[in-house]
């Protein structure tokens, strides 16, 4: 789990649990909360990367962004598959 994942894990728990420190805490389910945390972390590092890539600006969400990117061009196999007679 990358640092950025356990940062927002520990978020996760505090809010749920209360203001302790959320390692003193016991989640009823670790694996589904490490696999949350790292689709957060994940989802935060690809905004940066699309925003870094001049796509995007503050305050859209990675779905506003992701939706505004262009359309890439179809590749050599879907234009085959298009003109194919088979």
């Amino acid at each position: 789990m990358s640092d950025l994942a356990l940062i927002y894990r520990d978020q996760m728990v505090r809010a749920v649990l209360g203001g302790g420190p959320a390692i003193l805490a016991k989640e009823a389910n670790t694996t589904a909360l490490e696999k949350m945390s790292q689709r957060l972390a994940d989802a935060e590092e690809a905004l940066e990367l699309l925003r870094g890539k001049g796509y995007g600006t503050r305050g859209q969400t990675l779905v506003e962004v992701i939706k505004a990117l262009p359309l890439a061009p179809p590749s050599a196999a879907q234009l085959h598959d298009i003109w194919s007679t088979s």
